[in-house]
């Protein structure tokens, strides 16, 4: 895959603690000069946030075909990459995101079944040379990721209303991508303290960027 210096994007099912652990490494990052932009997948820009609002309405559960699915994220993700990601690197600023297109791979891809070749070509024509140059997957058991969502109190979104065997699903296909492109992907404990793993987390990503401008 053609990938993009200074794109760098976080994964992981939910409760893994992606947002805790991008607001660290943009804070770090900030401190040491290099200016940073953090979007969230699906969305970023208005209508990728308005896609976002169908992919995640829970009346649309059982209703969404699969295939449906698929492509409206790679719709708000070819937006965003449109309107925000490339004139953000063509300016020589850091992105970071809150997942990418590996999401569509494990979700899309393995979890539902679709297939890793249909994910990746529809990949490549949305994304283009616009990949990721890393993707750290915060791995963390699935009873564990459900438990700390379950404490937010929040109604259940479209996906977040599946049952545990499809998050299980999910997370394999993380780490199937983690084993099959190391080049690009990255797979870490999100089963420990916060600053741990931000230790892990900050020395692959700084392991890849040159000194700030």
């Amino acid at each position: 895959m053609n990938t993009a210096k200074r794109f760098f994007s976080l994964e992981g099912i939910d409760g893994s603690g992606k947002s805790t652990q991008i607001d660290m490494l943009i804070s770090a990052l900030e401190s040491e000069g290099y200016s940073v932009v953090k979007l969230r997948e699906p969305g970023g820009a208005k209508i990728s946030e308005r896609i976002r609002e169908i992919l995640l309405d829970a009346s649309f559960k059982g209703v969404m075909a699969d295939k449906t699915e698929l492509l409206l994220y790679n719709a708000a993700r070819a937006q965003v990459i449109h309107e925000i990601i490339q004139p953000a690197l063509d300016a020589g600023k850091v992105v970071i995101a809150d997942r990418f297109a590996w999401s569509t791979y494990a979700y899309q891809g393995y979890a539902r079944g679709l297939g890793a070749d249909m994910v990746q070509r529809l990949t490549e024509l949305t994304c283009g040379s616009c990949f990721p140059e890393l993707t750290v997957v915060l791995d963390i058991d699935v009873a564990r990721g459900r438990a700390r969502t379950a404490k937010r109190g929040e109604a259940p979104d479209r996906l977040e209303q599946e049952k545990a065997e499809f998050f299980e699903r999910v997370r394999q296909g993380y780490l199937a991508a983690a084993r099959e492109f190391p080049d690009c992907v990255a797979a870490i404990d999100a089963d420990r303290s916060a600053q741990d793993v931000f230790a892990d987390l900050y020395k692959l990503v700084k392991g890849r960027l040159c000194p700030a401008p």
